[in-house]
């Protein structure tokens, strides 16, 4: 005999865990700004603090007893002492080759430290107000400006005890008393903001702002830029036995072999070209990139090698998901692949000119990228191979990309916005009533096109960007970093606060209820759900569509998010400086049941295994619901599901049935249903049940409750928040004609209980 019974098992949020943020094992690279070498001993300041590497740059780690993971931007080491320069922090010193560091900043009035240098008993460390000097060890330190004044001081080169100084804006200095007292030695020179310097013998090489290579003998400075672009950055200069190296912001790594006389560009496999630092041992010389880690050569610079293993110093300005697999876009070393969501990063640049990525887009089986400086790139083979895609794109400095049904369109840094109806083939500028070209974000919602921009705040398009019109009414921030669509509902995050529009762009309200007016960079949506990365405040979290907020920063060592997204098991952020992080979701949330425990009592006794088919309803706030597992049988969402209890009821003994609920955004969940007593028959247990149908539908479809339904909320297969209806009655139709087909979730609040339905719209 099957006895059949229907019973509803609520579940809701009950409050946020304590959720802990963890760092992923990548993306390696980032951006380096100073390079200090003994033997095979690595040293490299970073822009998230100090990295080390005991095995000629096949290894590195982080340096973090007693020292912070700020900018450092100067590094120089001398037996088992390492001092390291930061910006707005001062000086750090280790004496134990970097195991321990404290603070060795005494007298120093200025804390941005551009450059260090040992000469003999002494330290010099230039400054954004001129030099000082120490004379014990850096435990304190004297200014030592006689003759150079409060130049800021970007490089410093030692010869015995002579000393140069490159300045910002003042040319070099002499010191024939290791900086004790300075001349100025300007003869020639034809750019006075000097940004390296290296010494071979008498010969004495400048790196400029703009102005290439100067080398001089002493007595006044010549030009040698034979090979070398005009207006050349030259962030690094070192000179090894195998020549002088020159490191440029864009154009890589330059060499001589004749003092300077004639350079050839040597960046054979150098993924990433702006060069900010250079260092070499008798073996290999190393480069330290803007945003693409390290770098070394064994064969004077002909070919290049990656050195970025355990070096998580990565931007990350895009994220995408699709199955198994997450891309990363990273500032300064292209496109990173995972495979596991975090684990086993790999590069995936092939073809790729440009490694500044601002976004990312996978439409089918066609994916695209923006990038800073070469435009669009388009792959069909899941991101191995990469092919340019700018035929009309006239600005290569694009920031967004956004498709549908079709229609493609790019935003730049200064062009606009630019359309495509052939998958990116060619393009087509449509900035008719845009009055700012800054375009920061894109998003497409029912026929819609947004747009904001850094100067501008927002724009609307109701006819595929042939033209567009301000909506910025209530927005009192016009610098746009995201737009977020949730069909009816808009969400910007601007660099004043995040705002809600409910009636598509016309009006915004801020949502600052535990949220201040932090800098907003992306948005994750989910149901009711919303994750808001800040920039410098982290994450923030709200579980009613941004009502009230609260941070969600445990563990999260980065405070810089630029981007986060979500796949069913944990949130993703992608920082400024370091990497990619991850939160199990089902540390976020915690659940509660109502109620946990179900008994069911029977009239008469029965000879026969209990049945139970059953309808069982769950509400998962912020997430779709799974799956669902009833013994050894399982099905999804609504699905009746039919099992037979461990044994038969033919006395007055108890008898359990074992439900588990498992969603991969939530911890397992069991749930018994009783039976006492024997049994034949059950009562019928009153149920507040609504019923929807026809279900499939076309389109149009009835929602049916023994009591009023006071609100309906619909979302679409991905989770979005379609439409909203009130009807306060007991029955009411809904219209999804115009929805694409697929599965529905209707949310139907009746008397403070929800009931989620799935209904398919064929």
């Amino acid at each position: 005999m099957k006895v059949k019974l229907i019973f509803i098992l609520l579940f809701f949020v009950c409050g946020f865990a304590s959720a802990q943020w963890r760092q992923t094992e990548g993306p390696f690279g980032g951006t380096i700004n100073a390079i200090a070498i003994d033997g095979t001993k690595i040293f490299a300041g970073s822009s998230s603090g100090v990295f080390f590497s005991g095995d000629e740059g096949l290894n590195w780690v982080a340096l973090k007893n007693g020292i912070p993971d700020v900018q450092v931007y100067s590094i120089a080491t001398n037996g088992s002492i390492v001092l390291a320069g930061m910006y707005g922090r001062g000086i750090y010193r280790s004496s134990d080759n970097g195991t321990n560091w404290s603070p060795a900043g005494n007298g120093l009035t200025n804390q941005n430290i551009r450059s260090l240098a040992f000469c003999g008993t002494a330290i010099l460390a230039g400054t954004d107000a001129g030099l000082f000097i120490s004379s014990d060890h850096a435990n304190s330190w004297n200014q030592a400006n006689d003759g150079i004044g409060n130049s800021k001081v970007y490089a410093l080169a030692v010869n015995g005890i002579s000393v140069y100084a490159g300045t910002y804006g003042a040319g070099v200095f002499h010191s024939a008393d290791a900086g004790a007292h300075w001349t100025s030695m300007n003869n020639g020179l034809t750019n006075l903001n000097i940004l390296s310097l290296a010494v071979d013998g008498d010969l004495i090489f400048s790196g400029t702002d703009g102005g290439g290579v100067l080398r001089s003998s002493g007595d006044s400075w010549t030009e040698i830029n034979n090979g070398i672009p005009g207006q050349t950055i030259i962030n690094s200069l070192i000179v090894s036995e195998l020549g002088v190296f020159a490191g440029t912001k864009g154009y890589g790594v330059f060499k001589s072999a004749d003092n300077g006389g004639n350079w050839s560009q040597v960046n054979h496999y150098l993924n990433n070209t702006t060069i900010n630092c250079l260092g070499a041992n008798s073996i290999k010389i190393f480069a330290g990139t803007g945003g693409g880690g390290v770098y070394y050569t064994t064969d004077q610079g002909e070919n290049w090698s990656e050195a970025n293993q355990g070096l998580i110093n990565t931007g990350i300005r895009a994220l995408m998901i699709s199955g198994n697999d997450m891309f990363a876009g990273t500032w300064g070393n292209g496109i990173i692949h995972s495979i596991g969501s975090g684990y086993n990063w790999v590069p995936m640049n092939n073809g790729l000119t440009c490694p500044y990525i601002s976004d990312l887009l996978k439409t089918g089986n066609t994916m695209f990228t923006c990038t800073m400086g070469a435009g669009v790139f388009t792959s069909t083979d899941n991101a191995n191979t990469w092919n340019s895609c700018n035929n009309g794109l006239t600005n290569p400095y694009t920031s967004s990309m956004v498709f549908d049904e079709g229609k493609l369109f790019v935003g730049t840094q200064g062009g606009g916005i630019f359309y495509s109806a052939d998958t990116g083939k060619n393009w087509s500028a449509v900035n008719n009533g845009l009055t700012n070209l800054d375009i920061t974000t894109l998003t497409i919602t029912a026929g819609r096109v947004y747009a904001g921009s850094w100067g501008g705040g927002i724009f609307v398009s109701t006819n595929n960007g042939n033209h567009w019109k301000p909506i910025n009414a209530g927005l009192n921030c016009n610098k746009a970093h995201v737009i977020q669509s949730s069909r009816t509902e808009l969400f910007a995050g601007t660099s004043a606060g995040l705002y809600h529009s409910g009636d598509q762009g016309l009006t915004w309200i801020q949502l600052k209820k535990g949220l201040p007016e932090y800098e907003v960079r992306s948005l994750a949506f989910c149901l009711e759900s919303v994750f808001a990365a800040t920039d410098g405040h982290g994450v923030f979290l709200s579980n009613n569509r941004g009502e009230s907020w609260e941070s969600l920063n445990s563990g999260l060592s980065d405070s810089s998010v630029n981007v986060i997204t979500m796949n069913n098991m944990s949130v993703f952020s992608g920082t400024s400086r370091k990497g990619v992080w991850m939160s199990a979701l089902s540390d976020i949330f915690t659940l509660e049941t109502n109620p946990d425990t179900l008994d069911l009592d029977w009239n008469t006794g029965s000879t026969q295994p209990l049945y139970i088919e059953t309808n069982v309803e769950w509400t998962l706030q912020g997430f779709m619901p799974s799956w669902l597992t009833v013994g050894k049988s399982s099905g999804t969402g609504n699905d009746s599901l039919v099992f037979e209890t461990l044994k038969s009821n033919i006395t007055s003994s108890r008898r359990d049935a074992v439900f588990y609920l498992f969603s991969p955004k939530a911890k397992t969940i069991t749930f018994t249903v009783s039976q006492k007593g024997r049994s034949e028959a059950v009562a019928e247990t009153e149920v507040l049940s609504p019923q929807i149908f026809p279900n499939p539908t076309s389109g149009v479809f009835i929602i049916k409750s023994p009591v009023h339904i006071e609100k309906i909320r619909i979302y679409n297969p991905m989770g979005e928040f379609t439409k909203e209806m009130l009807p306060d009655a007991t029955e009411c139709s809904v219209n999804l004609s115009e929805e694409r087909k697929g599965i529905y979730y209707i949310s139907i609040y009746l008397k403070n209980r929800i009931f989620i339905r799935k209904i398919v719209l064929l």
